[in-house]
């Protein structure tokens, strides 16, 4: 998954609608990145549920583990 869709995704999870999102992200990037940010459609933007990850090491987890296989966390 592209680093910008997850950062959307991210944005959006906490809150903000899409537009708000993207306008907000827009402004912390240069003009490539931008650019390549307002290509993603937004439907690309709201399907995706955002990653989860451990709260210490900060390790992805799948939806499955309860348990980070870093650092031994137990996840809720």
């Amino acid at each position: 998954m592209n680093r910008h869709v997850r950062n959307l995704c991210a944005l959006v999870a906490g809150g903000l609608d899409v537009e708000t999102a993207r306008n907000e992200y827009l402004a912390s990037l240069d003009a490539d990145d931008g650019l390549a940010v307002l290509l993603i459609p937004d439907e690309a933007i709201v399907a995706r549920p955002p990653v989860r990850s451990c709260e210490r090491c900060g390790a992805r987890l799948s939806r499955k583990r309860h348990r980070c296989s870093r650092c031994g966390l137990r996840q809720m």
